[in-house]
């Protein structure tokens, strides 16, 4: 969010500024503030710099005037005034509030007033599509075997092709499948027990130093690596906290969050899947499956808070054709789910697909033609990433092995470092 102060000296400026550094870092850190000063005579030459304007108090009689000017130049703009004590009194704010002014507020007020009233401008921004913000998708399971983290991985793989800053989360805190099979484990971990113990704070820079870089454009967040922080972070009541202090952090620095429960249910996950732009259920087609998913349901509704975010993947465990009708008519007459609940492709058998772990591929770059291009079909529809033109539908494939070259040298990488 960027925020232009108006002030007629350097010192009230400076004064008005004082209530912003005043927040606690987490929260200038999850509404992204970047703050210019300004006096009010320069201040409509900056007008398209900013997302919101504060004027200070040191205006007075003038602030009505410039705030009409402001909305007049740029009526996308969010105001917040200050007015003195007595003017507040003497109800300057209805006369504001004539003009487009948004907020209103004494000079007395302290930063807790001015935050709560920029967090709500912030939410307003998400509703109205101004603030962009990455797309978190949690991958949910009801058993084991079902082809989860394979998927996390792929959908990770997929949106590196569209060059996708993205983030995959790996919370499988006992095995830990997803970050074993990309080859990714090292002294970051340490960092996540850190925030769980409290030993170390959670902002922008332990965030980042937290992250095993896989590309560019592509970092593994691993559980942390003592399993009693390990356990506390998925169970524990506090987990919670941090789980959402990560996504909050995360939504700010990624485009895409791929998020790998490996199907267990606590307070963490539970927030996970309330903050979810999708919760991706990835089950297989055999019974013990889709009872299991019937199950998981009855639950996982009630974390969610409906269905309406919900996606299923069904990734068949043969060959033999998957009688999808059937599978929705079964889960639909109990749990009222909607249309968009079976929105995706079934994904294509493919006996190589347990062959990815360990080995510089995964699932959609190791399978076969069909496999890629329902992956590639299901990132558009959870709107990872953007449609590819007609032109690209088959090149793109011909060159997954070299757009690849990431997770073959990060093996590498990884593979030299422990030799040293």
């Amino acid at each position: 969010m960027r925020v232009l102060i108006v002030d007629n000296s350097t010192e009230t400026q400076a004064a008005c500024a004082k209530r912003i550094e005043g927040f606690a870092k987490s929260d200038k850190e999850m509404l992204d503030l970047k703050v210019r000063l300004v006096n009010e005579r320069e201040f409509i030459a900056r007008l398209s710099e900013a997302d919101v304007v504060i004027f200070g108090a040191g205006i007075s009689d003038q602030a009505v005037s410039l705030a009409r000017q402001a909305r007049a130049e740029a009526p996308w703009i969010q105001i917040v005034m200050f007015v003195s004590d007595k003017e507040y009194g003497g109800g300057a704010f209805r006369s504001a509030h004539s003009v487009g002014v948004r907020k209103v507020f004494p000079d007395s007020a302290g930063s807790l007033d001015l935050l709560q009233e920029l967090v709500a401008i912030n939410a307003d921004f998400r509703k109205e599509g101004r603030t962009y913000e990455g797309r978190i998708v949690v991958v949910l399971h009801a058993k084991g075997g079902v082809g989860a983290t394979s998927v996390a991985a792929a959908l990770g793989e997929v949106c590196s092709g569209f060059a996708r800053r993205t983030m995959m989360w790996d919370l499988d805190v006992e095995t830990k499948d997803l970050s074993r099979a990309l080859a990714a484990s090292g002294p970051e971990a340490k960092i996540v027990s850190g925030w769980v113990n409290g030993s170390r704070d959670i902002n922008r820079e332990t965030f980042r130093d937290a992250l095993i870089p896989i590309a560019g454009d592509v970092s593994i967040l691993t559980p942390p690596d003592r399993f009693a922080e390990s356990m506390d972070l998925v169970c524990h009541a506090d987990g919670m906290e941090i789980a959402q202090r990560i996504v909050e952090l995360s939504k700010v620095l990624f485009d895409v969050v791929i998020i790998d429960t490996a199907g267990r249910m606590g307070p963490a996950v539970g927030g996970l899947l309330r903050s979810a732009d999708t919760v991706l259920l990835v089950t297989d087609d055999s019974e013990l499956g889709l009872t299991a998913v019937d199950l998981l349901l009855t639950s996982a509704k009630v974390l969610m808070g409906g269905t309406d975010r919900l996606r299923f993947l069904i990734n068949p465990s043969s060959e033999k054709p998957v009688d999808f009708r059937q599978i929705s008519a079964d889960l639909e007459a109990v749990h009222n789910l909607s249309e968009l609940a079976w929105s995706l492709p079934v994904l294509p058998f493919d006996p190589k697909a347990s062959t990815w772990p360990g080995s510089g591929s995964t699932l959609y770059s190791s399978g076969n033609k069909g496999l890629k291009q329902a992956f590639d079909e299901i990132a558009r529809r959870l709107m990872l990433v953007e449609q590819r033109g007609a032109q690209d539908d088959d090149s793109h494939l011909e060159d997954s092995g070299e757009r690849l070259g990431w997770l073959q040298r990060f093996f590498r990488r990884r593979s030299d470092s422990v030799g040293r």
